[in-house]
């Protein structure tokens, strides 16, 4: 399956499938054992994140449908400040960096198709829509390339 709403799933799908763990962040650098928690948060916001835009699948009107991909651009950016927010490990800093630069490009590639929606006179096309445009692909790859790097780390499991 291909297209925008396949690569949002995907995106969600990788952080599931990638985070393992329990806890928060700060201005302090986290321990190895409080950014695994950390990061397993971001697991737990993604998923809900994942759920919610799905439903949009059974969208009835454009706004309905609109209002999904608007709240899964907004959590994403919020996952996204909250993992710029992090002060990981030092050999975790690059992958977490382009984590968030990723859930970022993320929000904003959501954000351009929620804007397409918008123009849209039915769900049923604005769904359409999703499921043949490229997506938010660039965040879609620094979001896999950063959570690759943070399981070979050791930071995140692959279950």
């Amino acid at each position: 399956m291909r297209g925008g709403i396949a690569c949002i799933a995907a995106v969600a799908v990788l952080l599931l499938a990638a985070c393992g763990g329990g806890g928060g962040g700060g201005t302090t650098q986290l321990s190895p054992t409080a950014y695994r928690a950390a990061i397993a948060k971001v697991k737990t916001e993604a998923a809900k994140a994942q759920s919610d835009v799905g439903k949009g699948l059974q969208a009835k009107t454009p706004d309905e449908l609109k209002q999904r991909v608007d709240a899964f651009a907004d959590a994403t950016q919020s996952i996204g400040d909250e993992v710029a927010g992090l002060k990981p490990p030092e050999n975790a800093i690059s992958a977490n960096t382009e984590l968030a630069e990723g859930l970022h490009d993320i929000a904003a590639g959501t954000r351009a198709a929620s804007a397409k929606i918008a123009k849209l006179k039915t769900a049923q096309a604005g769904i359409s829509y999703l499921r043949h445009s490229k997506g938010p692909a660039k965040g879609a790859r620094e979001v896999g390339s950063a959570l690759a790097e943070l399981q070979r780390l050791g930071y995140t499991t692959g279950s």
